[in-house]
Order: structure tokens, then sequence, then C-alpha cells
């Protein structure tokens, strides 16, 4: 009998091993490009990020420590300068769209989990900008935003406006105009899907509670939406707010990169200044700063977004045992919730 059992174990661990080592042939490839194309150029960033690199000179590298970062707040250099500009306009940009990108999209969720008529029509228009390319995208609003009368906008207007640059005084504000606007369309569908996911989620029955205490359609938005969207809400604030941090698509396909005026995002200024060949090739290490000061600031991100839905995962998750108790009837009147279950308990004090 033991000899038995000892054969099936026997069995099943060599069934393991096979699985395992299917699993790691199958994926081997796909780890080893991850490490060549992810990990190394991350490493090598690092290292370059406290030298002076010259990728054009070998024989001038030198270990600097911190001073690439020093130089990065150094407001008397004209790169820190260039650098801290754009970072500034990328921020303000950013203080405007990404408001824009969780309000739009989860209004348009809310219109649509109603169920007008057609609803399934407008839901395909609005998710469907985000399946196109940004290079396409930057094909469409050129055309429609063209600074002669062939232009959609200004054939509309009858006007002349050169909205993607031209006049000193219709450069800037108009471009970013114009991005703002390429990328609420461009972006809406994807925070669109994330929104209506979450509003289909939300149980009837707290709508009909509300309407009974003389709830209206705001009142409900306010009192039972909004709170049991939270975690969605918050996954898309920070996944729009980490993406526009290395804002660049956009940018790059409706402006003219080549300009040297244009106000350009961190990315762009990284990308510009490294295409600059030998005269920019000392400053690979500052890049590189640059880059990793990126890396943190999505690092803090990300974690803040993590402890935000771990938070909220653990309340759900109590208030679930609590209706369980409620509805098995084990919750009695003048108990206490720790002389029933300890477990509940705990997650309570949470």
């Amino acid at each position: 009998m033991d000899t038995t059992i000892d054969q099936k174990r026997l069995q099943q661990k060599r069934a393991k091993r096979k699985e395992s080592g299917l699993a790691w042939l199958i994926t081997s490839p796909y780890i080893i490009i991850f490490i060549i194309f992810a990990i190394v150029p991350v490493v090598l960033g690092i290292v370059f990020s406290f030298m002076k690199y010259n990728p054009y000179s070998p024989d001038t590298n030198e270990f600097i420590g911190f001073q690439n970062f020093i130089n990065l707040f150094n407001p008397d250099l004209q790169i820190s300068k260039t650098f801290w500009e754009s970072f500034s306009t990328m921020l303000l940009f950013d203080i405007v769209a990404v408001p824009l990108l969780i309000i739009i999209p989860l209004f348009l969720a809310y219109y649509i989990n109603m169920r007008p008529p057609g609803y399934k029509i407008f839901r395909a228009i609005i998710y469907l900008p985000s399946v196109v390319s940004v290079s396409i995208m930057g094909v469409i609003f050129s055309n429609m935003f063209a600074g002669d009368s062939s232009g959609l906008i200004n054939a509309w207007l009858g006007t002349e406006i050169h909205w993607l640059g031209g006049k000193p005084w219709e450069g800037d504000t108009l471009r970013w105009l114009v991005i703002l606007i390429a990328s609420i369309w461009w972006q809406t569908g994807s925070n669109f899907i994330i929104f209506s996911g979450a509003l289909r989620n939300v149980p009837k029955s707290l709508y009909e509670a509300c309407e009974m205490d003389g709830g209206g359609k705001i009142k409900c938005f306010f009192s039972v939406t909004l709170p049991n969207i939270k975690p969605s809400i918050t996954i898309c604030l920070f996944n729009t707010l980490v993406g526009y941090l290395g804002l660049y698509g956009q940018t790059l396909a409706l402006c003219d990169a080549s300009n040297k005026d244009i106000l350009v995002t961190p990315m762009m200024f990284i990308q510009k200044y490294l295409s600059g060949g030998v005269t920019y090739a000392t400053q690979t290490g500052f890049f590189c700063a640059c880059a990793i000061l990126f890396g943190i600031v999505t690092i803090i991100f990300s974690t803040i977004q993590r402890v935000c839905c771990a938070d909220r995962r653990k309340k759900t998750c109590f208030e679930l045992k609590c209706n369980t108790y409620s509805k098995n009837k084990k919750l009695l009147a003048g108990d206490n919730i720790s002389d029933i279950n300890p477990e509940l308990a705990k997650w309570g004090e949470l």
C-alpha cells in the first residue's frame, strides 16, 4: 500500500517537473527579450547617470558620482534650465488634461450606463479613437488644424489661424490647445471602458434605496456611484497622470520637432538633445539622470495607487463579510461582533 502511494507521488512530481520545464521553454524567449530590451537598458542608464559618459570617445569616460544629479538642479546651466522649462510646461498641461480625462469619460460612462436609445453605437464611437495609432491621430488633427484655408477648422471659421505654429502670438498657446483636444479625443475611450465596467458592478438595489430616501439623479451619483467606483477612479487617475509625465507621441505627431523655439515636453527634450550627435554626446549621463528622476516619480505614484487600492479592498472585504452575516442572520441584536467572529472584528479595525 505504501509503495503504491510513493509511486503515485513520484509520478506527480515528475509530471509537475515536465509541466514546469515546458512552461520555462515556452516563456524563455520572452524572458530573454525582456531582459535585453528592458532590464539591461535600465541598468545601463543607472550606471551612466553616475558617469561622464561619451559613446564617441570611450577613453574619456569617468565616474563622477552624483554630479549629473547636481547639474540637473543647477539653474545656471542652460541645459538644466531648458529641462525644467519643459517640465513646467508639461506640468501645466497635466493640470488641465488629467482632470478632463477623468471627468469626461466618467460622465460619458454614466450616461451610457443608463442605456439611452442607440447606446451601443455611442459606446463604440467613444472607444473607437483609442484603437487609432498616435501617428494616424497626428495626421487627422494636423489636417484639421492646418494653418491655411485648407484646414477644416479654418475653413469652417473662415480664418487662417496658424494653430500648430507660425506667428509668435499664435504658436505656443494654440499648439497646446490642439494637443489637448487631440489627447482627450484619443484617450477618452480607455478610461471610458474602465468606468463602464465599474458602473455595471454597482448594485441596483443601492440606487433604489437612494431613490426611496428621496434622492434624485444628482444625489444618487454622489452618494452611490462615486463611493462605489473610487478604486476605478484612482486607477484611471494615476495611470493617466503617469502616462502624461512622459508625454511624447502627441507632441511629436502634431509639432515640428526640428523647430528650436517649440515648447517641448521633457521626453521630447531628452530625445531632441540625444539626437544631436557628437555635440551633446557628453551629456548622456545628464539625460540618464533625467530619466531616473522620471522613473522615481513614476514609482512614487504607482506606490500611492497600490496603497489607495489596497485600503479600499480591505474595506470592501469587511463590508462583504458584514453583509454575509446579516443575510444569514448570524448577527443578533445586542451581540458583539468579536464574540461571533474574531476575524471579522480584526477586519473592522483596518
